[in-house]
C-alpha cells in the first residue's frame, strides 16, 4: 500500500525533534501493537509487514525492527513517529519502489530511468548488494555504470589539463616542474607565486626609474626580453622530458 505524505504539513502526533526521546518498553510496545508499518521515502509512504523486512535481517530496514531505543532509531531512520508507527528516510522515492519490491518478491530490477551510479548509491544505503540484480539488469547496470565512470573520468583530465596539471606526467622530476611552472604562470597558485610576481612588478618600475621616467617604454620593453628570456629557459626545464 503506498500514498503520499502531506509534505510540509505536520501531523497532530508526530514526534517533535525537541520533545524527550521515548522509552525503550514504549518503542518495543508500538512495534508489537500492529502487524504493518509505515515507511516514508521522500514523502512517499508504503505500508509492509513486518515479516517481510525480517527475510532481509542484515540490511538496513531489517534492523529497523530490533532497533528498541531512540538512539538506534536515529542510526537507521531520519525521523520517527510512534504514534503514526511511521518511520522516515530522506532518500530517493523513486528507487526505493524497487528496494521495496525485493523485500517482497525476492527480486531486484533496476528502473530504467535511473542513473546507474544514483541506484548504486541507493543500494549501499539500503544494505543490498548489487549481486542481487537480476541477471536482466546486471549487464545494463554495469555497463551503465562503467560510462558513467568513464565520463567523470574525462571531465577530471579535461579539468586537470585546464589547470596545467597532468603536463608533467611520466617526466623526470614532474613535481619540481609543476611547481616551477606554478611558481611562473600561475601568482595566485601559492604566497610564493604572489611574491614572484610581485618582484617583477617592482624590477619593472626600478627598471623604469633607474633608466629615467623620460624613457618608460624602452626600459619596460628591455625588462620584458630579459624576463621572458629566464621564463622561457625555466618552461624549457620544465616541460622536457630528459635531463
Amino acid at each position: 500500500m503506498t500514498d503520499k505524505a502531506g509534505l510540509g504539513v505536520p501531523k497532530p502526533n508526530a514526534r517533535s525533534s525537541t520533545s524527550v526521546p521515548p522509552e525503550p518498553i514504549e518503542i518495543i510496545r508500538t512495534k508489537a501493537r500492529s502487524r504493518r508499518v509505515r515507511i516514508n521515502v521522500g514523502g512517499l509512504n508504503h505500508e509492509v509487514l513486518w515479516r517481510t523486512l525480517d527475510r532481509l535481517p542484515r540490511t538496513r530496514l531489517g534492523k529497523l525492527r530490533d532497533c528498541n531505543t531512540h538512539e538506534s532509531l536515529m542510526e537507521v531512520c531520519d525521523d520517527y513517529s510512534l504514534n503514526e508507527n511511521e518511520y522516515f528516510f530522506d532518500r530517493h522515492p523513486g528507487a526505493f519502489t524497487s528496494i521495496l519490491n525485493f523485500y517482497r518478491t525476492g527480486k531486484l530490477h533496476m528502473m530504467e530511468e535511473m542513473c546507474a551510479l544514483s541506484f548504486g548509491q541507493e543500494l549501499d544505503y539500503w544494505g543490498i548488494d548489487e549481486i542481487y540484480l537480476e541477471s536482466c539488469c546486471q549487464a545494463r547496470y554495469h555497463q551503465k555504470k562503467e560510462q558513467m565512470n568513464e565520463e567523470l573520468r574525462r571531465e577530471a583530465e579535461t579539468l586537470r589539463e585546464r589547470d596545467g596539471e597532468g603536463e608533467f606526467d611520466n617526466t623526470c622530476c614532474s613535481e619540481k616542474r609543476k611547481k616551477l611552472w606554478d611558481l611562473l604562470e600561475k601568482p595566485n597558485s601559492s604566497v610564493a607565486a604572489k611574491a614572484v610576481h610581485n618582484l617583477n612588478k617592482m624590477s619593472v618600475a626600478q627598471h623604469c626609474e633607474a633608466l629615467g621616467l623620460n624613457r618608460p617604454a624602452l626600459c619596460i620593453k628591455n625588462h620584458r626580453e630579459s624576463y621572458s628570456k629566464l621564463t622561457a629557459y625555466c618552461k624549457l626545464f620544465a616541460m622536457t622530458n630528459y635531463v
